[in-house]
């Protein structure tokens, strides 16, 4: 009975704590270039209490990213700190890109991004650190689409180079 009573509360413990962490540390970020249009969108999820501790451990700011992210001020913060880690070279050259919004699904918060680029070259360099500062373990998934051909590349911190030519 006491065996019984002890399994009883380690497995309420385990199921108590399985909804407050995540086993693994992972962002998705996803480059879609239109050479047609000369344009490119940025698509990055990434864990929402891990993004929300990021902009509380950066930023002094206590967010809840599933009450706040429309306002305008956390919106700010979201583009910060992406921008500060996501970088995207077309054909060598540096590009900018603005935040057009963000939303949840399930435990993470994607977040949508664009820009346009002038350059013909056909090499696209990322440099992601995405929550590199703040999770040893993060690993950050790149999938870099132009027009229609993919490549995809892991980047385990803290290696944050990626290299893509088309």
């Amino acid at each position: 009975m006491k065996s019984k009573f002890s399994l009883f509360f380690l497995i309420l413990f385990t199921l108590i704590n399985k909804g407050y962490t995540h086993p693994y540390f992972v962002s998705i970020t996803e480059v879609h270039i239109n050479t047609d249009k000369k344009t490119f969108d940025i698509s990055c999820s990434m864990f929402t209490e891990d993004l929300e501790s990021a902009i509380k451990s950066i930023y002094i700011t206590k967010t809840d990213l599933k009450k706040e992210l429309g306002a305008k001020e956390v919106l700010a913060l979201i583009y910060q700190y992406i921008n500060s880690r996501l970088k995207v070279s077309i054909g060598g050259e540096r590009q900018n890109y603005a935040l057009v919004g963000c939303e949840n699904q399930e435990e993470s918060t994607w977040c949508y991004l664009e820009g346009s680029y002038s350059s013909s070259g056909k090499t696209v360099s990322i440099s992601n650190s995405i929550l590199f500062d703040f999770l040893e373990e993060q690993t950050n998934m790149i999938h870099v689409l132009w027009n229609e051909e993919r490549q995809s590349i892991k980047l385990n911190n803290p290696n944050k180079l990626a290299e893509f030519s088309f």
